[in-house]
């Protein structure tokens, strides 16, 4: 696979018993978040019980991480909205009919994003995803932003992140998205986030049309490292694309 940039993805597809292709088929695409890889435990629990549920399903790494091609200190959401791009283009050439996207954190954002403008996604949840990107700049210090503009962030993973991702929040409308959207919409949140604030899930949760739903879990850290409150996460996630999107579906 390839973005529409051109940069080459690497991923993971997991085809249901008795399915050999995707063509006729409905497929569940998993959008990992910022420091993570299509090999997060969370994106490989979802493919295996989606694929368990009849879904054809695709974990991928987003441009600059995993196995694809790039330099993570290259990161923009925008760049990753066009390797979505890339990868829905690559299964609807093989014959997929349409579309699931579960996105976790910046995944959910690119998923919105992609999904406002792509009437073949029919079912999207998002899990602790930024809806309101330039909160990221608002809740920095302006030294700390201009040190970020200056010399690059070093992120929890070790790598750079250049200011070409702080330019690039400002143009990316995650709620204009969000009320274009077509697909029945699951946001979820976990009420103790640190990292991405509830108050994001609200937001793009009064944005979207419905069909809709806002699932805020107490207690629950972004990463949802409580394995009771992944397992209900998992669970709510497959329930709701199975009742959007069935498994035999066509377009």
């Amino acid at each position: 696979m390839t973005s529409r940039r051109g940069v080459r993805l690497a991923g993971v597809l997991h085809l249901p018993a008795g399915v050999v292709d995707v063509a006729g088929r409905p497929v569940v695409v998993l959008c990992h978040g910022m420091e993570s890889t299509k090999e997060g435990a969370k994106h490989q629990a979802l493919a295996a019980r989606l694929s368990a549920r009849g879904y054809v399903c695709l974990r991928f790494d987003f441009s600059y991480v995993g196995e694809s091609e790039g330099r993570f200190e290259e990161i923009t959401i925008s760049g990753e909205v066009e390797d979505l791009g890339g990868v829905i283009d690559h299964l609807a050439a093989r014959g997929a009919t349409a579309f699931g996207l579960v996105g976790s954190s910046l995944g959910g954002t690119v998923a919105v994003v992609f999904a406002g403008g792509e009437p073949r996604v029919r079912a999207l949840v998002t899990i602790a995803a930024v809806a309101l990107p330039l909160g990221i700049i608002e809740r920095m210090s302006p030294a700390a932003v201009e040190g970020w503009r200056r010399h690059g962030l070093r992120g929890e993973s070790g790598e750079r992140i250049g200011p070409s991702f702080l330019d690039d929040l400002g143009r990316v409308d995650v709620l204009g998205a969000a009320r274009r959207l077509e697909a029945a919409t699951l946001v979820t949140h976990g009420a103790d986030d640190q990292v991405v604030p509830v108050a994001d899930a609200r937001a793009l949760f009064a944005a979207l049309p419905e069909p809709k739903q806002l699932v805020v879990t107490p207690g629950c850290d972004h990463r949802y490292s409580d394995p009771a409150h992944l397992g209900a996460l998992i669970g709510g996630a497959v329930d709701w694309i199975v009742a959007h999107l069935p498994p035999d579906s066509a377009a």
